[in-house]
């Protein structure tokens, strides 16, 4: 099964003091946007939502970002002979 984190980009800048007790959480900031990137399950998604509500922080995106290097171990367990593999 894949690991999965989640990314949230909000309106605005959002000051990493109102973050720092969310340990794993990530903070990049543009001069527009803040995107949260680490984010390591949904419960720990739900918290930091809740917390940005309560802020009263505008949230613009969420995105669930699959780990890559899960993808490449489930692509190499694929049968190595398969119909594609034959000779003739």
């Amino acid at each position: 099964m894949a690991q999965t984190t989640y990314e949230i980009r909000v309106a605005g800048v959002v000051p990493e003091r109102d973050l720092r007790d969310m340990g794993a959480v990530t903070l990049s900031v543009d001069r527009v946007n803040t995107v949260l990137y680490g984010i390591p399950d949904q419960a720990a998604l739900y918290g930091l939502l809740a917390r940005l509500r309560a802020l009263g922080v505008e949230v613009i995106e969420v995105r669930r970002i699959p780990d890559p290097s899960s993808a490449l171990d489930e692509s190499s367990d694929a049968d190595p002979g398969g119909p594609d593999d034959e000779t003739i």
